[in-house]
């Protein structure tokens, strides 16, 4: 399939008639769009998938009501009439595709889809295709089922990175997704309808069971399972549609969230302002009331160079008193080791007794040493004294109070200034949120996390009851066998019946199993060499499909690499797109919005260089900031085919140039 032309009329941010031609030159393929972020480039995107499939997607990939389409300058002028016009081939034939919404006659103001008319128009070599069969016929070259492989929002490919996670529940459904496009659900549709036979024939078997002698407990137990299996199933049922419903609560709360959330940050951060501004007045309050207490204690100081020479006076004779204590304690030692001497009465050094003359010299050194004794100050009363009085002059000295005091004023004048910008900035955020109901918003968020904590106990309890239904399934298979081995000809349908339908779901099963196989190996392959031509690792051998259709990176040792960059996961999923693309459709274009945001210039370099030669056609909504004009475009410059610019009229309308 090959676009030739795209035509729009008030869809989106494009106001009146815009048109896109598309590179019909197989050697010039490449068509680029620059556009600045929120000014057109994704709605152009939708408007190819609206023109295709009659619907647009916003975030999370859900869909956008239509009553959100029109341009709304137009619609202010109440004009509501919006069409898409998109002009291809494929091949051999050309086609003419449009698809025109108008408000119903009797409606004022559309407020839900609804209220549009829609009209559809296919054209094929000139004549008109009947409307019951534009679907069909749109679907041999462009199954809606496949379009996110060729009308790709690089802005999701987060999305596919989740498949790399192999017990994702985002990842499964992807995986779902895939299987889809490539074929598998053809089997599992079969396995499904051949398993409702299987049950059928299985309650057959049940009845002309319940018929035989010694089979009648046999059948009573299938019975039961067959209960518990059709209670589970239903439980089943309920969950899942709780889920959806959580789901779809969550995703719009935080659709919500995100619009509000610049409000939201300024809301805590005024919260936070808030306290820490208390705290500042709380604080200064505290200081006030200490710099009284320390006015009052003012006359300390006044007192302080009087005391300080006291107790200067008081320590010079504390010093003196513990000097002569000093003395006397030596002259005491010296009097007590004579009175010893003469009490032994022997020469402690020859051990001869003491002779008259030497016991008369040191009783005559005892009484100088207790005259000294004797005449020195008494000291400890005066040492109890000075000790009190220092203690006194210390307590009223202590911090200089004007210090105090001084070190208050500045700690309170810091204070005034984070206050008085605490409520400068607290008027600035007020004004800008108190057009907002913030307690809502907050209500929202504690609202959204917990929709997202039921959302995990609501699948972790299908994990439970998918498991009940396989042990059930098991069971009713043990059961269906035993009943099969009796030969008694009475029920003999019946086994015939769930034998044959059992061989067949085996069967299926089997097949879709080995498609599987089939299917990632020949993602493998493909999206194998994307990645070598994309990357700029040369230490990489290539990639290896999980069983969620996700890829791994080997390197050269045939090891998993671990570790990987937001640019590699970027590259690892733009090779799965390809891989899958190829696995999944006949050649054809491929639509790519914002695919470079995470890449550095030369795995930018090399993408630019693969991607032309991946498809028929190569059209890229860029902004700037991931092309960078000829600098990055000289790798392609063959290869261009036309360059467009959105242009911004005004916030709410936006027109195409010609670059």
């Amino acid at each position: 399939m090959k676009l030739i032309k795209l035509s729009i009329h008030n869809f989106m941010p494009y106001k009146g008639d815009v048109t896109l031609k598309f590179p019909s030159d197989e050697t010039r393929n490449t068509l680029i769009v620059f556009g600045d972020n929120m000014r057109g480039k994704t709605s152009l995107l939708n408007a190819i998938r609206w023109g295709f499939y009659g619907k647009a997607l916003g975030r999370h990939l859900r869909e956008i009501p239509l009553q959100l389409i029109p341009n709304s300058e137009a619609a202010k002028q109440n004009d509501w009439h919006v069409e898409v016009r998109i002009e291809f081939e494929s091949e051999g034939d050309k086609y003419d595709l449009r698809r025109i919404a108008n408000k119903k006659p009797l409606i004022a103001k559309p407020e839900r889809p609804e209220d549009f008319l829609i009209e559809t128009h296919l054209q094929k070599n000139g004549a008109a295709v009947p409307a019951n069969n534009i679907e069909a016929e749109i679907n041999k070259f462009a199954p809606e089922q496949v379009s996110r492989f060729f009308l790709f929002d690089g802005e999701l490919l987060q999305e596919y990175e989740e498949l790399l996670i192999e017990s994702s529940d985002q990842g499964k459904k992807i995986k779902e997704a895939i299987e889809q496009v490539l074929g598998v659900p053809s089997l599992t549709n079969g396995r499904a309808d051949v398993y409702s036979l299987l049950k059928r024939a299985q309650k057959v078997q049940e009845q002309d069971a319940a018929k035989v002698k010694g089979m009648k407990g046999l059948a009573e137990q299938q019975r039961d399972w067959y209960v518990k299996r059709e209670s589970y199933e239903n439980d089943l049922s309920a969950i899942k549609e709780s889920l959806k419903k959580t789901h779809d609560s969550r995703i719009e709360l935080e659709d919500y969230l995100e619009k509000v959330d610049a409000v939201l940050k300024q809301k805590l951060e005024y919260d936070f302002l808030s306290g820490k501004r208390n705290q500042f007045e709380k604080d200064s309050e505290q200081l006030n009331t200490s710099r009284l207490n320390y006015i009052s204690e003012a006359w300390r100081d006044l007192l302080t160079p009087k005391l300080e020479l006291m107790r200067d006076q008081l320590i010079a004779k504390q010093n003196d008193l513990f000097e002569g204590l000093n003395i006397k304690v030596r002259y005491q030692t010296a009097l007590d080791l004579k009175r010893q001497f003469l009490d032994n009465s022997i020469c402690p050094t020859c051990q001869q007794s003491l002779d008259a003359n030497r016991v008369l010299s040191t009783q005559n050194e005892i009484l100088e040493l207790e005259e000294k004794i004797k005449n020195l100050p008494k000291s400890t009363e005066d040492m109890t004294a000075i000790s009190v009085r220092l203690n006194s002059i210390n307590k009223i000295i202590g911090t200089s109070v004007v210090d105090r005091i001084l070190d208050a004023d500045r700690q309170l004048a810091r204070n005034e200034h984070e206050i008085s910008k605490a409520y400068n900035k607290l008027d600035d955020l007020k004004k800008e949120i108190e057009k907002y109901d913030t307690d809502e918003m907050l209500r929202s968020r504690k609202k959204r996390d917990q929709y997202h904590a039921e959302e995990l106990k609501l699948l972790s309890d299908i994990r439970g009851i998918e498991s009940n239904i396989a042990a059930a399934d098991k069971e009713l298979k043990i059961i269906s066998q035993r009943i099969s081995d009796d030969k008694t000809k009475s029920y003999t349908r019946g086994t015939i019946m769930a034998k044959l339908a059992e061989s067949l779901h085996e069967c299926f099963s089997k097949s879709i199993d080995e498609l599987r196989i089939a299917l990632k190996e020949k993602v493998e392959i493909s999206a194998t060499n994307a990645f070598k031509q994309m990357s700029t690792q040369q230490s990489y051998k290539g990639l290896k499909v999980n069983d969620n259709y996700g890829l791994k990176i080997i390197n050269n040792d045939d090891e998993e690499v671990p570790i990987r960059s937001a640019g590699a996961e970027q590259i690892v999923a733009l090779s799965l797109i390809d891989g899958l693309s190829k696995a999944g459709r006949s050649a054809g274009p491929v639509v790519m919005d914002t695919p470079f945001g995470r890449l550095d210039m030369k795995h930018r370099k090399n993408i630019l260089s693969y991607l032309p030669k991946a498809a028929t056609q190569l059209i890229l909504f860029v902004h700037d900031g991931e092309i960078r004009g000829t600098e990055d475009l000289n790798v392609i410059a063959h290869r261009i085919g036309g360059q467009y610019e959105i242009k911004e009229i005004s916030s709410t309308h936006s027109t195409i140039e010609t670059r």
